[in-house]
């Protein structure tokens, strides 16, 4: 079931404690509210994305291309800059993987040195139990990103079994179950892309998990003996590798960073009286016996793209406008014409508050002169973070409408009823017949013979 044995070390705490803080983070976030909004929550039925505070809507999707840029930026960074430390340290995968690992050797019995000789079924199922569970936590908590995990909990009080997010839950937790528990580091070997492209971002000055040959070779088969190098071939260094690879034969791609070979190594050291490092976090430069460059082009470029990005973001979030408005004409009749001679235009707009507190804005428009906004309810309450939809109706007199067939240009704006410097415009046009002017003075010729 499990082939990787244990570990203790150094690397072995500190990535036990990396584990606990990621894996709080993923756990706690979903349950988070501040003044009764979500600290990060994909609402995707009701089209709102809350971010940390920040509402992002559809018709705002480049803020989440922003993120994941600047996210995979940082990636290739620290990728050029250190090797494989998401792998190692923060993939899911990883972490996942440890987790459950952990959980079936506390149940099998395992010890130091490995598992025991025979392990009872009702251990087996035991462990397979387990995983369920924790299958069942991970999904849960990874739909609550995309519904809030006080719905979901409410639902199941209730016996409401039918609905989406539940298909969800029970697909993420199967997810969870066959890949944290039966796939484990075998997904990294042969299906995860970045191991793929990695090669692409690494170069001989970044710091990886690497054996030193010069310092290693040739292995001592036996720990007294005191000709050859430091390695004494005892095998640790593969035993505990998840990915079973032997770190002795240069730079791999299944090699994932997880440094459980260097505390495998150092452990051995340690008990021989060498020095400890004959595996560890070096560039394949120094091992070579050339300085190790941390500034080079490669780094220096894709620091300055994340940086770029990141500023870019806070560039957008300055200038976000905390309204939205979309003017749309009535498609299904251009103009109509009143009991009083005046030509009426119909439009539909669609307002959106983005900001967290509740607004009222009051309509109007800039247009020549005889023409007047005709509004059912004015001035509009807007929720926060919420979306309205107005009709409103513009009435002009025939003889001050452009002869142009383009129509009149006007101009709709909003105005914050409690900041009323604050607003918003949008720029439409006024439609009237074909030489509609023309035929008004016609008729008032008429009239005075």
């Amino acid at each position: 079931m499990l082939s990787a044995r244990p570990v203790e070390g150094r690397f072995r705490r500190l990535r036990s404690i990396a584990n606990t803080i990621l894996i709080a983070i993923l756990f706690v976030v979903p349950w988070v509210r501040i003044r009764g909004e979500p600290l990060v929550l994909l609402d995707i039925p009701h089209r709102k994305f809350h971010v940390f505070g920040l509402v992002i809507f559809p018709q705002e999707l480049f803020f989440l291309w922003l993120i994941l840029a600047g996210l995979t930026l940082a990636l290739f960074f620290f990728t050029a800059l250190a090797g494989r430390l998401w792998c190692g340290w923060a993939c899911p995968q990883t972490v996942f993987t440890d987790v459950y690992a952990a959980i079936a050797r506390r149940i099998q019995g395992w010890t130091r040195t490995g598992p025991p000789r025979h392990v009872a079924l009702w251990r087996r199922v035991a462990t397979h139990v387990a995983w369920i569970a924790v299958s069942g936590i991970v999904g849960l908590h990874l739909v609550g990103y995309f519904r809030s995990p006080y719905e979901l909990i409410g639902a199941l009080r209730h016996g409401d079994l039918a609905g989406a997010s539940m298909g969800f839950w029970i697909a993420g937790a199967a997810l969870c179950y066959l890949d944290f528990a039966l796939v484990r580091q075998t997904f990294c070997k042969y299906l995860c892309p970045y191991a793929r492209f990695q090669s692409v971002l690494l170069d001989s000055d970044s710091l990886v998990v690497a054996y030193d040959l010069e310092r290693g070779e040739p292995r001592r088969k036996k720990r007294a003996e005191r000709k050859g190098g430091d390695c004494v071939d005892c095998g640790l260094c593969v035993a505990v590798c998840p990915t079973d690879i032997d770190i002795r034969k240069g730079m791999q791609m299944e090699c994932i960073g997880c440094t459980q070979c260097i505390d495998a190594c150092d452990g051995v050291m340690n008990r021989i009286g060498r020095p400890l490092g004959l595996i560890g976090y070096r560039s394949l430069a120094s091992l070579e016996g050339r300085r190790t460059r941390l500034l080079r082009p490669r780094v220096v470029i894709y620091g300055v793209l994340l940086v770029a990005s990141v500023l870019g973001f806070g560039a957008a979030i300055v200038a976000r406008e905390p309204l939205s408005l979309e003017v749309e004409r009535n498609r299904t009749s251009l103009y109509q014409r009143s009991a009083d001679g005046r030509i009426g235009n119909a439009y539909t707009l669609h307002v959106q508050n983005r900001e967290r507190q509740d607004h009222v804005y009051r309509i109007g428009i800039d247009a020549p002169a005889r023409f007047q906004l005709v509004a059912g309810v004015n001035p509009l309450p807007i929720p926060a973070t919420g979306d309205v939809t107005a009709s409103v109706f513009v009435l002009a007199q025939p003889d001050a409408t452009a002869e142009d067939e383009d129509g009149t240009p006007i101009r709709f704006h909003l105005e914050n009823v409690e900041r009323p410097g604050r607003k918003i415009a949008r720029d439409s046009t006024f439609l009237a017949p074909a030489h509609e002017t023309d035929a008004t003075h016609h008729e008032e010729d008429r009239d005075a013979d």
